[in-house]
């Protein structure tokens, strides 16, 4: 069966992560009261902990799904606590990190969740972030060689500063082996984006960049603009791929109950990429990476928080699925 040999071919690839990374930060407990200065709930804290976020997320699943592989993570980070916090998350995996510290504070994003019966459920998300234009100085070099001998390269974007026109004037000569998830509100994604191997915009993002509400003309209209394989994600409904070269083909997803949809398109694009660092030839090999993408994410969603699943996980689900074969 096709996806348990692409699935076999994930181990002894080298992996390039570049994107903006945030630190995730939960406090939950239970709500039992509503305050008596003003109509919200009172939580009573049990427990807080942390996880890495944004493209920190992506470089965790990329690990997790390929524990033999050399992966590597570039990013920028604050000179603070919270800085730290993410480098000790970060180096308890096989991760080679190379960060470039700001002026600027670490990305945290706060999800303050309570129950008071049932499952926890948000109440409120907290940002702290300032964003700004990044700009590697004495990890240039670095990056560079890395990308160059990488099988493949993913750029996740949260338009925080990190991706930009300067970034990617450097992976230029590599975009063959590229694969982005896009933020439409960085200003500059037509020149940023443009001649990468593949993008996979939500619907709505999708939707944004192509200034069109309907899912084939706005993949077509990316397609032709982006010069690239254009992968749109539809969410419970699966993903759509309008190629480059002018095929476009629906990929089903399986139904899945889910409790929560924070980090799965992280899950996907990192099972979406080492899939193609294997093989990424034609149509049929996009077609399967995008099924192993959607299969990875749907382990995702049935945990709370930004969850990794692991390479064993992805490999039992496999076969699970196709176990008549």
């Amino acid at each position: 069966m096709e996806l348990k040999e692409i699935l076999s071919n994930f181990k002894n690839k080298e992996i390039l992560v570049i994107g903006d990374i945030m630190l995730d930060k939960y406090t939950v407990g239970t709500v039992k009261r509503i305050s008596p200065e003003a109509p919200v709930p009172v939580l009573n804290v049990e427990k807080e902990y942390f996880r890495a976020g944004g493209a920190g997320n992506v470089a965790l699943n990329v690990s997790n799904l390929s524990p033999e592989n050399k992966i590597h993570f570039f990013s920028f980070l604050g000179n603070d606590i919270w800085a730290e916090k993410l480098e000790g998350i970060l180096n308890l995996n096989n991760l080679s990190c190379y960060f470039e510290k700001t002026e600027y504070d670490t990305i945290i994003k706060e999800r303050i969740m309570g129950r008071s019966s049932g499952p926890e459920q948000h109440i409120i998300r907290i940002d702290r972030e300032e964003n700004s234009k990044k700009i590697f100085q004495s990890k240039l070099e670095k990056l560079s060689e890395i990308a160059e001998k990488s099988d493949i390269i993913i750029v996740s974007d949260y338009a925080k500063g990190t991706i930009t026109s300067e970034l990617m004037k450097v992976l230029e000569p590599y975009k063959s082996k590229i694969v982005i998830d896009p933020k439409p509100t960085n200003k500059n994604f037509e020149e940023i984006y443009k001649n990468s191997y593949i993008i996979t915009p939500s619907r709505a993002e999708a939707f944004v960049m192509a200034g069109t509400d309907d899912v084939d003309e706005a993949g077509k209209i990316l397609r032709e603009k982006l010069n690239s394989n254009i992968l749109i994600t539809l969410g419970k409904k699966g993903m759509k791929l309008f190629a480059v070269d002018g095929e476009s083909e629906y990929i089903e997803t399986i139904p899945e109950d889910s409790f929560e949809e924070t980090g799965a398109g992280d899950t996907a694009i990192s099972a979406l990429a080492l899939a193609l660092s294997s093989k990424k030839d034609s149509i049929p090999d996009i077609l399967n990476a995008a099924k192993l993408g959607n299969y990875a994410a749907g382990i995702t969603i049935k945990k709370i928080g930004a969850y990794a699943p692991n390479f064993n996980e992805l490999e039992d689900k496999i076969n699970n699925l196709y176990k008549n074969e």
